[in-house]
């Protein structure tokens, strides 16, 4: 389950921002989450055991790829001014679009809870 979120993440990462690097660092920084959040669970530093965690980690990740994916267009035009001229104003993202993101990741996580318990 965490290999699929994780191939998840990355494959939304090339595919906003089309630049194998970015895919590479989503993939490393995912890994370091991972280990994280597993060592709270096998430590006893939060109420969630360590296989509760790997749900948690798993479902969250597939959540914020799916909740960015209405904002990839308007990240990867940002990026791309950035490269030509740095210090390039950010265009705003659209409310429905933070919204889009918060719900989803919140749904998702009810959802892992329900299926962690």
């Amino acid at each position: 389950m965490a290999v699929f979120a994780t191939s998840v993440l990355c494959l939304g990462v090339q595919r906003c921002l089309r630049t194998p690097r970015s895919a590479v660092m989503a993939a490393g920084v995912s890994v370091v989450f991972l280990l994280v959040m597993t060592a709270l669970g096998g430590l006893g530093a939060v109420p969630w055991n360590t296989r509760q965690m790997v749900v948690m980690y798993s479902f969250i990740w597939v959540a914020f790829t799916i909740g960015a994916i209405p904002s990839g267009r308007l990240l990867r035009q940002h990026l791309e001014a950035e490269r030509r001229q740095p210090g390039t104003e950010a265009p705003a993202v659209p409310t429905r679009h933070v919204v889009f993101m918060v719900m989803t990741v919140s749904l998702m996580l009810l959802l892992a809870y329900a299926l962690a318990t």
